[in-house]
């Protein structure tokens, strides 16, 4: 069988470019926490003679040391530690996965482009009968296939909907809840049958009486969309 290739990702450590996955990562993670190299190569199921050499290709990548090992005396002592520039590409590949995990949770939204405000430098976007407004993006047009993508964090939930710098505010009614990274998730089914993630606290929830078959009214700016023509 055919092991599967772990993405690599190109993080830019110090002005110089680094290729790294996952498991790297995790091998520099358990020597911060293990301060030893054999112990985080065993925790991480990396046999040790690759540990060193995965080691070695970073800093010679880099040109600078990524893990400082000091040896024990008789009556022990020794380990290692990552040093500044480890703890650096840990920092930036823990970023990346934020990023990463934020986008694979991305409510998606598919629409067409229905109306230019050249004027007012926005543009309208028909999604399935509800109107979304958006900044007037350049070389895009009239009839436009578009996808639209927003983050569950990225909206706001109202029990009336009022004057604000929200540009997009649309009428639902709540159809699921769970827990998710210590918020609720409420899944939302919009007037026209589609539906959105929106992610809020349990204080919040309590707070306005969020339970299912509420009707609420979605809120998000319109800068907090990304668009991507479809």
């Amino acid at each position: 069988m055919t092991r599967a290739r772990k993405a690599e990702y190109n993080l830019n450590i110090n002005g110089k470019n680094m290729l790294i996955d996952s498991r790297r990562f995790e091998l520099l993670k358990k020597i911060d926490d293990c301060g030893s190299i054999m112990n985080a190569s065993k925790k991480t199921k990396i046999p040790y003679r690759s540990a060193l050499k995965y080691i070695e290709v970073m800093e010679e990548t880099l040109g600078h040391g990524v893990v400082f090992t000091t040896r024990g005396g008789r009556g022990g002592g020794g380990g290692s530690k990552l040093s500044s520039l480890g703890k650096e590409i840990v920092k930036e590949y823990t970023k990346v996965e934020k990023v990463l995990q934020k986008v694979s949770q991305t409510n998606e939204l598919g629409g067409k482009i229905s109306l230019i405000d050249e004027k007012g430098k926005v543009m309208h976007i028909d999604f399935n009968g509800e109107d979304i407004t958006l900044p007037l993006t350049p070389d895009f047009k009239i009839g436009d296939d578009l996808i639209l993508l927003i983050s569950p964090e990225d909206i706001i939930i109202m029990l009336e909907p009022h004057e604000s710098s929200i540009r997009n505010i649309i009428e639902g009614k709540i159809v699921g809840l769970k827990l998710h990274d210590d918020m609720v998730r409420l899944e939302v089914q919009l007037n026209n049958k589609e539906t959105l993630d929106a992610d809020v606290t349990e204080f919040s929830r309590e707070k306005l009486g969020l339970d299912l078959g509420k009707i609420v009214f979605i809120g998000f700016k319109a800068v907090s969309l990304a668009v991507v023509k479809g």
